[in-house]
């Protein structure tokens, strides 16, 4: 793409749909980057352009990716966001019902690993096994 006047007021409508997307309001913004609401308001509508000293903070509040809003400035660009996180994966192998039932436990995360990690050590010493008489 190719820079243009225009650019403050393309990456200014590109802010408050990201904005929206993320379902903050104009003054949480503000909180999250330590600025008014009317300088995101002016933002938004292209009537200020971001301060390169605040690009990194918008795109950290915005959840988009490092550089972005430099880049949407200079050539059009589109902002673009950080991809989103990846599921938290449980410690327990979910596959073996006694981790997964410690997994289950209405107790902390650092709780329940402990129980794994015990579980874990018992069956390797064959204490979790079956001794046929």
């Amino acid at each position: 793409m190719t820079p243009s006047d225009d650019a403050p007021h393309q990456v200014g409508q590109q802010l408050a749909r990201r904005r929206e997307d993320l379902d903050l309001t104009q003054d949480a913004v503000s909180r999250l980057i330590g600025i008014t609401v009317t300088s995101v308001s002016s933002a938004e509508r292209g009537r200020a352009t971001i301060s390169r000293s605040k690009r990194a903070t918008w795109e950290q509040a915005l959840q988009l990716k490092p550089g972005t809003l430099t880049r949407a400035y200079r050539d059009g660009s589109d902002l673009e966001p950080l991809p989103p996180p990846e599921p938290e994966r449980p410690y327990a192998d979910m596959s073996d019902q006694l981790e997964r039932t410690a997994w289950e436990m209405p107790i902390d995360v650092e709780h329940r690993r402990l129980i794994v990690d015990m579980l874990r050590e018992a069956k390797a010493r064959g204490l979790g096994e079956q001794r046929s008489a």
